[in-house]
């Protein structure tokens, strides 16, 4: 099988000497260092981690995340995109929802209204 595309959504941020970078992450969720360098800790997580350009971390905690730049320093956040699917199975839910109404009806009120 090749490789399975997984819909993922990134931001780019820019981070300062000693700037605070703090996310809610999930399992899944990488953090790619593009330049500079940049302090890690994860809640529940277990050590802080110090990386560097063309670094990529996965994040495994699921909770607050805290990036600081230790310099000036630009970070792609790339989540699963899970709202995606979610917001995908809520709209297939509404037209099997309507489907099942349309289905309900009484059979006189699906007669053409010229007949």
């Amino acid at each position: 099988m090749r490789g399975e595309w997984k819909a993922t959504t990134s931001r780019t941020v820019d981070l300062g000497y000693d700037q605070l970078l703090v996310l809610q992450s999930q399992p899944g969720t990488r953090v790619r260092v593009l330049y500079g360098h940049l302090w890690l800790t994860e809640e529940g997580g277990g050590q802080d981690v110090f990386a560097g350009s063309g670094a990529e971390l996965a994040l495994k905690a699921r909770g607050r995340t805290v990036i600081e730049g230790l310099d000036r320093a630009r970070v792609e956040i790339i989540e699963p995109a899970a709202t995606a699917r979610l917001a995908w199975l809520g709209r297939a839910a509404s037209w099997r929802q309507s489907l099942r109404r349309l289905r309900d009806l009484p059979r006189a009120a699906l007669r053409p209204w010229h007949a």
